[in-house]
């Protein structure tokens, strides 16, 4: 059946969705957005959905602000705001599609390989959560919530670990692609089992010794997360050492 789709939201998300929408035979009738100075054009008239792609913090003043379709589905992507931000009175049917992966623009995502999420009772949730991916799950508020920290952690988190070892390496003369072979082999263990039983290192050995004198080569900032990260790693294995 061929759906007619309205997205609010031209960033990194929006334009993903209406790529691959569009791709599935989604009719996308409008892409709207404050960053393209076209929301006053937004008319949800006679579509099927409108999906709300824009930052977290905007979801809710946008509810208050845009026309109302209570015949549409109305979702949002966010992965940490939830259900309930739709008012039921005015947005009737409702719910939430949220793909857990960094989207960028202009880079297309393996969609067949993107866990999705969805909320909500109505049938056409579903059935667009389909033509993203064929990995799509039911995933209540809470729960989303943490997997969308998880995926800040994994992701955001460990991006700025890596920009920390970047600074150490080029301190040290050394390009930091010459850790790419310990970074891919490190993903290969965690992923093949847990990273709690692949965890590795001074701080799992509690050799306080050689954590001490990384510190001291260390910059401020990276000794700084260096010995934070190393301390709860002792908590949790060696209790009686400290840093």
């Amino acid at each position: 059946m061929s759906r007619r789709v309205s997205i609010i939201g031209a960033g990194n998300v929006g334009s993903n969705f209406a790529e691959k929408l569009r791709a599935e035979g989604v009719e996308i009738v409008q892409i709207c957005s404050p960053s393209l100075g076209n929301m006053d054009d937004f008319d949800p008239t006679g579509v099927d959905a409108v999906i709300i792609a824009v930052t977290d913090d905007a979801i809710p003043r946008l509810l208050d602000a845009i026309p109302r379709n209570k015949s549409a589905l109305w979702l949002h992507t966010s992965g940490s705001v939830g259900i309930d931000v739709f008012n039921s009175d005015e947005f009737p049917r409702h719910g939430v599609i949220y793909p857990l992966q960094t989207m960028l623009k202009g880079t297309r995502p393996d969609w067949n390989n993107v866990p999705v999420f969805t909320e909500g009772d109505d049938p056409l949730i579903g059935e667009l959560a389909r033509r993203l991916s064929p990995r799509v799950a039911p995933l209540d508020s809470l729960s989303r919530r943490r997997a969308h920290a998880a995926a800040v952690i994994c992701c955001n988190l460990v991006m700025y670990l890596w920009s920390l070892s970047e600074g150490a390496m080029a301190e040290a003369g050394l390009d930091f692609r010459m850790l790419a072979p310990l970074m891919e082999l490190t993903w290969r263990r965690a992923a093949s089992g847990s990273p709690e039983q692949s965890l590795t290192g001074p701080a799992r050995r509690g050799d306080v010794g050689t954590m001490r004198k990384h510190l001291e080569a260390l910059s401020p900032e990276t000794a700084e997360v260096y010995r934070l990260l190393s301390r709860n790693i002792l908590k949790r294995f060696h209790p009686d050492l400290t840093l």
